[in-house]
């Protein structure tokens, strides 16, 4: 039987350096874990112990000489009995002072050791690569100072021949030469250096990357692979040492802990280890050296082929725009800009594109990356129990800033402390998908029958279905009642919120979006109720039940709130229908708003349901009134518009004539920061309705929300 082959970091994980970095930092937060698990283990059996010791303590105290003697085979059993308890006790001691002195004291000082070589390790290897990055760039600004020596030297050349051959024989003319002579000197001087500098520069950094590519990075990789297999295998011998404190307990009991010291025996660190290379292989490629590369004559107007080495150039040095001395740049006309996609971006990007180009970082996914990440993160900050999650808003600048590092290729979200912002990005990442997972064509038998739901998502393609479904499992976690008990946000809430991202109304006319809200939502809803939970309740996120509310109590009553969301919607609906038949009279500025279920620490702000509606009213009524150039004066509809340009104070609206009466029912909603551009101040009344705020979008953000009434009339 051939012998299989063994891989190694060095040879098999050359670009793995920033997954063993995240591959350390999961074992040793796992470490933590396990020493978590076994102090809290040695507390409980020391608390049981005293607890018991004084139980039997208490019983022996009850049995007299008398009694002894009354009945002496009851009482000798009875004593017999307490004494096992007195004696389990003392196991139980004995079981605390092991785990302290054989697992929880070296396990704690094994972490503490390798978080110190970890760190350094870690250091070294950015260092290294900060390192060759300076290098190219050092190469680069070399190899453009000689180009530009050789072009000035060139041009100050054909400048002198063209004034030879139209020069006369005047003292001016002999002295303009000599001019141009002591030019030509200068650049050629100037040349030398350049090329004497550049062929040192080639050198130096060839001289680095060898040292790189056979000396430095595969001796990282070697200290990574060497952590690794250290600290499994000194895991593994305080699991041993845990496993024999179990056997060692009597008889009686060690038939328990025999199955578990078998599967202890059968940890392979070597194994383990080999697996972990095959399914994060990556191909050896040692880069070439760098070559001279003299100057060609008539550069100016031949561009030459470079033989650089491109690809290193991409990976280590800055972007080809990056900052460079006045003069090195010939100057390039403006163009109109444009929203540049960068070839990293996540956002804006077919789900396609985005799964074939992490096949070769993330062979083993079937969703994007970013869709993972932005769920983990979400998770880890306890998005699950936050009030309003996916509702309240976020700081746009600190949105947008996180957006466009995610679309540079950076992943890491560990400086954001904020959930709203995470789930700000996850809602932005769905609307920017150019196809919606829905598909289109798909759109008008998704309202018509929301309760086909289960049955049209096969329709769909495969990519949009795992995806999909990956969203509705996701979804799903948030809708445990225990879950909703913190951010009272249940499935009819989260249908609404997320229904606008899953399906796009292909119409622009104001009715079809106001008919279709309602089965939007409830073919989202659908969804959520219909589909089969993930066999991994959490999907593998950093999801934990003792977050949750445990009170009976509020669960029952959180059950019977979504019994009601029903009668909520015919309530909206009621409100809308009202809205769109209204005559044109005297108006009464309201906020349609909805009491908060969790008392006095609720929201206190409208029903999500409630607010898309009424926005689908105010879209109708302003599209209609510009459309058909109304001059009614009075209308039934008043748009509170936030601008980012004008400070958002949360003054109230613009008091109106004394001849209309004006109220407030509630505070505003605050707009999804995602497209909160407005201002609450800013309005131009068109055809005496305020229209600062344009029509939206069902795919764009809620804004603040008010639904107007007639007022009462006057009376004088």
């Amino acid at each position: 039987m051939d012998q299989q082959k063994k891989y190694k970091f060095s040879e098999n994980l050359w670009d793995g350096f920033d997954l063993l970095v995240k591959r350390t930092e999961n074992d040793l937060t796992q470490s933590k874990n396990v020493l978590s698990f076994f102090k809290k283990k040695a507390e409980l059996e020391e608390q049981h112990s005293k607890k018991l010791e004084k139980l039997a303590s208490k019983m022996l105290m009850t049995i007299d000489d008398n009694s002894c003697q009354t009945s002496p085979s009851f009482y000798s059993s009875w004593r017999k009995i307490v004494n096992t308890s007195m004696a389990e006790s003392d196991q139980h001691t004995l079981l605390n002072t092991n785990i302290l002195n054989k697992v929880i004291q070296p396990f704690q000082a094994m972490i503490k050791d390798f978080e110190l070589k970890r760190k350094k390790i870690v250091s070294e290897g950015i260092k290294l690569r900060h390192d060759m990055k300076e290098m190219v760039d050092a190469l680069r600004k070399s190899q453009l100072k000689y180009e530009k020596s050789n072009k000035d030297l060139e041009m100050a050349r054909m400048e002198l021949k063209d004034f030879k051959e139209q020069m006369s024989s005047s003292d001016s003319d002999l002295n303009n030469v000599a001019k141009l002579e002591r030019k030509v000197q200068k650049f050629e001087m100037e040349v030398s250096n350049a090329d004497d500098e550049y062929r040192e520069q080639i050198k130096a950094t060839n001289d680095f990357q060898h040292l790189y590519n056979y000396e430095a990075m595969p001796k990282i990789l070697n200290d990574f692979e060497h952590f690794i297999l250290s600290s499994h295998h000194l895991s593994k011998s305080y699991f041993s040492a845990w496993t024999t404190i179990c056997c060692d307990i009597p008889p009686i009991e060690a038939s328990t802990f025999e199955a578990m010291k078998r599967s202890v025996d059968q940890i392979d660190n070597a194994n383990d280890i080999q697996e972990f290379i095959k399914r994060n292989i990556t191909k050896k490629q040692l880069y070439v050296p760098f070559q001279y590369e003299p100057y060609i004559e008539g550069k100016l107007s031949k561009k030459a082929t470079s033989t650089w080495n491109t690809k290193l150039l991409s990976q280590f040095s800055r972007s080809s725009s990056a900052n460079t001395s006045s003069g090195n740049v010939a100057h390039t006309p403006a163009v109109p800009k444009q929203e540049v996609i960068l070839p990293t971006a996540s956002f804006k990007v077919p789900l396609e594109e985005l799964l074939n180009r992490q096949k070769d970082t993330h062979p083993q996914l079937e969703v994007p990356y970013v869709l993972l990440v932005l769920a983990e993160k979400i998770t880890k900050l306890k998005g699950h129990v936050t009030e309003g999650i996916f509702r309240v808003p976020g700081i746009i600048s600190t949105i947008m800033s996180i957006k466009l590092r995610i679309d540079q290729g950076n992943f890491d979200l560990s400086d954001i402390d904020d959930v709203r912002t995470p789930a700000a990005l996850l809602k932005l990442w769905l609307r920017d998908i150019p196809e919606p997972l829905i598909p289109v064509p798909l759109y008008q038998s998704a309202v018509d029958a929301p309760t086909n739901a289960i049955e049209l998502v096969k329709k769909i393609p495969a990519i949009n279905q795992k995806v999909l479904t990956y969203l509705i499992h996701f979804i799903q976690i948030f809708c445990k009642l225990e879950f909703v008990a913190h951010s009272k946000m249940g499935v009819s809430n989260l249908s609404m919120i997320f229904a606008p991202t899953i399906l796009r109304c292909p119409s622009s006319d104001p009715n079809v979006l106001l008919n279709n809200v309602n089965n939007e939502r409830a073919f989202v809803e659908n969804l959520i109720k219909g589909t089969e939970p993930n066999p991994n309740e959490f999907l593998g996120l950093p999801v934990n039940m003792i977050d949750a509310i445990q009170e009976q109590g509020e669960i029952e009553e959180l059950g019977n709130d979504e019994d009601d969301d029903e009668d909520d919607d015919d309530e909206v609906h009621k409100i809308t229908k009202n809205s769109t038949t209204a005559t044109p009279t005297t108006t009464t500025t309201t906020l349609v708003s909805k009491p908060s279920r969790s008392g006095s620490s609720g929201l206190n702000t409208p029903e999500p349901e409630i607010i898309a509606m009424t926005q689908k009213v105010e879209n109708l009524i302003i599209e209609n009134n510009n459309l058909n150039n109304s001059s009614d004066s009075n209308s039934s509809l008043n748009i509170n518009n936030n601008n980012s340009n004008n400070n958002n104070n949360g003054e109230n609206e613009s008091t109106q004539s004394p001849n209309k009466a004006s109220s407030l029912s509630s505070s505003p909603v605050p707009m999804d920061s995602s497209n909160n551009t407005g201002s609450p101040n800013q309005s131009s009344p068109v055809s005496g309705v305020n229209t600062a705020r344009p029509f939206r979008t069902p795919t764009q953000s809620l804004g603040w929300v008010r639904v107007t009434k007639p007022a009462a009339k006057s009376t004088r």
